[in-house]
């Protein structure tokens, strides 16, 4: 089953992906606020410990993609070092269950 922290996490690499092409193009290009206050708003609600999200602001009608990009690049490194932690977490978790493990084998 996929946690909401991947799928946000997900979501916002396609979204960085897909705007970098235009903002290189276009960056001054008018974003529809709606979009991206959507997203924040997910990402708000996937990850309520990060202080780098929760204090991300809305966007108001006169954003650009330059804007926006930075925004959603600024969210989606956030999102990633959390990734990142919580991986080696789980790792560091495993390993030492694994040596808890070896040392009964080995009693």
């Amino acid at each position: 089953m996929t946690d909401v922290r991947d799928e946000v996490r997900s979501a916002l690499r396609m979204i960085v992906e897909n705007m970098k092409s235009m903002a290189e193009k276009t960056p001054s290009a008018p974003v529809d606020a709606d979009d991206f206050n959507s997203v924040l708003a997910h990402t708000k609600k996937a990850f309520p410990n990060l202080s780098t999200v929760q204090e991300m602001r809305t966007i108001d009608g006169g954003a650009n993609l330059g804007t926006v990009l930075l925004k959603v690049s600024i969210l989606q490194g956030a999102v990633d070092a959390d990734h990142e932690r919580r991986v080696m977490e789980a790792i560091q978790r495993a390993n030492e269950q694994t040596s808890r493990q070896w040392d009964e084998f080995n009693r």
